[in-house]
């Protein structure tokens, strides 16, 4: 190479440093254009030294940016969809709060046609639904006593909590129910539901309050033999027939209460009864074939539900059958009605002894009537449903006041007689 003048690598794409010789470190810049990837001690060329580190660094700047920049931007991106989705959840949880607290404002709002009140009047009325103001237990809840500042008395039926999603349908069912039947309904003779409402989980109906409590309780305590005399009950019995007749054919659909018992039936002061518990009540449609579940009191529900669970009329009058004659005979008639098919000829038993002997034989119109009382009793606790007379029909026997003179005198009546003699 001693004799080497000259030298052109112009263009070649090489690369390294370039040699020591004085010819190579002697040629000009040109000599070295077009190979980027050449170093050495020539003017216009990068020192190998900081090459090196520099190509180094730039390719390790690279290698960080090839892996940072992907990882960065899936990042970026998971968080900015992650954020969009909490923002989105806590968009959805605030709008339902706020529906569920709009919700709750107007269902709190307690309607009654003479004045309003406020869940918060019932809640301070019952002290919070404290203990003491608690006047009953039932299946589904507590019914509270409520003294309004405005001077009205209510009863506030509030439903238990609900431990299982079977019996938040049973509650809500019952809830509905109610509410579906009480609210279409005006008579005298049925309990009065001045409105409802959802709080807090808790689901609550308020009603007029009824002074003496259940017909149940009166006719089997104290007052059962003292103020409940003979006219109280034809009167309680002739209250129940309007109140049944006026559901079974006065409203725009049929309504069977299915629960009628002395427990589902509550006196004012006066002993006006007034039905109530419409928890398992059912609005007959004419369009459906009515089947339902099982619904009733262990020995009130007709004989017929227990091979069918077609629900009619005739349900409700069986009940009423054994309610009129459980406030006659001051007990459940339950082996009376099981003793009637097998009754001996001769040996029926006197009416005057199967009656609530806790009381003094009735006597003159007052004994009239409680025959017919039973005679209508018995004629509706028939096994036969279509044998079952209406009871619009003795709602109007009663109204029209055409009770049939006793046809023999009262001491000498039998049960037998009784059972054949309607017509």
């Amino acid at each position: 190479m001693v004799s080497l003048e000259s030298v052109d690598f112009s263009y070649n794409n090489l690369t390294g440093p370039i040699p020591e010789g004085g010819t190579f470190r002697n040629a000009s810049f040109k000599a070295y254009v077009g190979n980027l990837g050449l170093c050495g001690d020539v003017r216009g060329l990068l020192s190998c030294f900081s090459t090196s580190g520099e190509v180094s660094h730039k390719h390790h700047k690279r290698l960080v940016i090839a892996i940072v920049v992907p990882v960065v931007g899936v990042l970026v991106l998971a968080a900015t969809v992650i954020t969009i989705m909490l923002l989105c959840r806590d968009d959805h949880r605030e709008k339902l709060e706020m529906e569920k607290a709009a919700r709750e404002s107007s269902e709190s709002s307690i309607w009654e046609r003479e004045c309003k009140f406020t869940f918060m009047d019932i809640a301070n009325a019952t002290g919070n639904f404290d203990e003491a103001c608690c006047i009953g237990r039932g299946r589904f809840g507590s019914v509270y006593k409520a003294e309004l500042p405005t001077g009205h008395v209510d009863a506030v039926k509030r439903f238990h909590v609900a431990h299982s999603e079977e019996m938040v349908d049973m509650y809500q069912k019952s809830f509905d129910n109610e509410i579906a039947a009480l609210t279409e309904v005006r008579h005298r003779n049925i309990v009065k539901l001045h409105g409802f409402c959802l709080k807090s989980g808790y689901m609550y109906l308020v009603y007029e309050y009824v002074s003496r409590g259940s017909l149940g309780e009166v006719l089997h305590g104290e007052e059962g033999g003292t103020k409940l005399d003979w006219a109280m009950r034809v009167k309680v019995v002739h209250g129940l027939a309007h109140a049944l007749a006026y559901l079974h054919h006065d409203c725009s659909l049929p309504i069977v209460h299915r629960d009628v018992s002395v427990n589902n039936i509550l006196l004012e002061s006066h002993f006006e009864p007034r039905l109530s518990d419409f928890g398992t009540a059912k609005l007959l449609n004419p369009d459906s074939s009515n089947w339902t579940a099982v619904a009733g009191s262990y020995g009130y529900m007709a004989p017929e539900l227990a091979y069918t669970m077609r629900v009619t009329e005739k349900c409700d009058v069986y009940s009423f059958g054994v309610v009129a004659l459980e406030v006659m005979m001051g007990k459940h008639p339950g082996e009376l009605i099981s003793s009637l098919p097998s009754l001996p000829e001769g040996k029926e038993s006197l009416l005057k002894e199967t009656l609530d002997q806790r009381l003094p034989a009735p006597a003159g119109q007052l004994a009239e009537e409680v025959v017919f009382i039973v005679k209508v009793a018995l004629a509706r606790i028939s096994s036969n449903p279509s044998s079952r007379p209406s009871m619009r029909f003795v709602a109007q026997e009663i109204s029209a006041q055409t009770q049939a003179c006793i046809p023999q005198p009262f001491e000498t009546i039998t049960i037998g007689m009784l059972n054949s003699f309607w017509e």
